[in-house]
C-alpha cells in the first residue's frame, strides 16, 4: 500500500503524568512527566518511526495512543474520532483498527495459552468466528502469513526461540484485521540476525494487508530501513520529526546527530566524529528549564537553560526545536 494523505492518526498536545506520592497520606507531591505535550500525525500506509534513547517516553506515548494508559491531556484521533473521550463499548469497536506488538516476546504470551489460543483469542473477544473450525482456520492462516506452520499451532510459548514468539506476536495483532499498529521495539530483544527476519516480515504484512505502523525503537539503524519519516523524542518531548533521507542526510537537532553518529560504521575505512553525549537523560520529575536538552548539548549556550525553543518548520515539513536553528 502506498502512503497517502489521509491522516489516519492525529496527536495534539499529548501528556501523560504520573504522580509522585509520598508521606503517611500518599499525597501527590510531584509528577514524571513521560509525555509532555507531543503531537504529530500519521497517513495511512507509512511508517513513523518513534525513536530515542530509553527513558524518553516512546512506549508510554504508544500505550496512551491506544489507552492502554489515560492520558493527562490532549487529543489523539483516530479516522477523525476522538480515541480519549470514547466510552468503553466505543472504544473496544475501535481497538479492532488498533493493534499493538509488545517489546517482549517473552513476558508478552501467556505461558499458560497455547498458539491457537494466543492467535485465536482477539477472534473470540470481537466475535469474528464463532464456531471453533473457523477460527483455527483462520489461526493456520496468520501463522503461515508470519512464516511459521500450522502444525506449530499447538504448541506452548516457551517450545519457540524469540524471534518465533515476537511472529506469534504479529499474528496475534493481525488477527482482527487492524489498519494501524504500533510496534513497541518489536525487535529490540532479539538477535540482529533476527531483527532483519521480523523487519522484512513487517514490511511484506504492510504491502500486503494496507497497514500503517507507529514503529518505537531506541535503533536509528533499525529504524533506517522500515520507516519513511521519522520522530525524535526526548525527554518527553519531539524534538525533531522529518521524512527518513531528510533526517538522515541532514539532522538538524543537536540530539538527532549525537543519536547518528552512535550508529556503527561498517567500512573501516569511513570514519565518521562521535559526538559523546555527557550524563544519563535527566528525571521526568525534575525536567531543566528552558531546552530539556541543554545540560548535555555540545554546543548550548547560556540562553538554552532560560527559553524554550519553539518546534518550528525548518522547511518541506522538517520539524525541531532548538534555539541554534533561529
Amino acid at each position: 500500500m502506498a502512503v497517502t494523505e489521509n491522516k489516519i492518526l492525529e496527536v495534539k498536545n499529548l501528556k501523560k503524568y504520573f504522580p509522585v506520592k509520598a508521606g503517611i497520606f500518599r499525597k501527590t507531591v510531584a509528577h514524571v512527566k513521560a509525555v509532555d505535550d507531543v503531537s504529530f500525525d500519521i497517513y495511512e500506509g507509512e511508517t513513523l518511526g518513534l525513536v530515542g534513547e530509553s527513558g524518553c517516553g516512546k512506549s508510554t506515548t504508544g500505550s496512551t495512543i491506544l489507552r492502554l494508559l489515560e492520558a493527562t491531556s490532549g487529543e489523539v484521533s483516530f479516522k477523525g474520532e476522538d480515541i480519549l473521550s470514547l466510552n468503553r463499548n466505543k472504544l473496544r469497536t475501535i481497538r479492532k483498527e488498533m493493534q499493538m506488538i509488545f517489546q517482549d516476546p517473552y513476558a508478552s504470551l501467556n505461558p499458560r495459552m497455547t498458539v491457537a489460543d494466543i492467535v485465536g483469542e482477539p477472534l473470540k473477544i470481537h466475535d469474528l468466528y464463532n464456531k471453533k473450525s473457523d477460527r483455527d482456520e483462520k489461526v493456520k492462516e496468520l501463522l503461515e502469513s508470519v512464516g511459521l506452520t500450522a502444525e506449530q499451532m499447538n504448541r506452548y510459548p516457551h517450545e519457540f526461540s524469540g524471534g518465533q514468539r515476537q511472529r506469534i506476536g504479529v499474528a496475534r495483532a493481525l488477527a482482527v484485521d487492524p489498519k494501524l499498529i504500533i510496534a513497541d521495539e518489536p525487535v529490540s530483544a532479539l538477535d540482529v540476525s533476527v531483527q532483519a527476519q521480523v523487519i522484512n516480515i513487517l514490511q511484506d504484512l504492510q504491502k500486503e494487508f494496507g497497514l500503517t505502523y507507529l514503529f518505537i525503537a531506541h535503533d536509528l539503524s533499525v529504524v533506517k530501513h522500515i520507516s519513511n519519516r521519522v520522530a525524535v523524542m526526548y525527554l518527553g518531548k519531539i524534538v525533531e520529526i522529518t521524512n527518513k533521507s531528510e533526517l538522515y542526510d541532514n539532522p538538524l537537532h543537536p540530539y538527532t546527530q549525537a543519536l547518528l553518529s552512535a550508529i556503527p560504521e561498517p567500512n573501516p575505512e569511513r570514519k565518521k566524529e562521535r559526538t559523546i553525549l555527557e550524563g544519563d537523560v535527566p528525571s521526568p520529575v525534575n525536567p531543566p528549564s528552558g531546552c530539556s536538552f541543554h545540560p548535555r548539548c555540545p554546543a548550548a549556550m547560556d540562553i538554552c537553560s532560560k527559553v524554550e525553543p519553539e518546534f518550528k518548520d525548518y522547511g518541506n515539513g522538517h520539524f525541531a526545536s532548538c534555539l541554534l536553528l533561529d
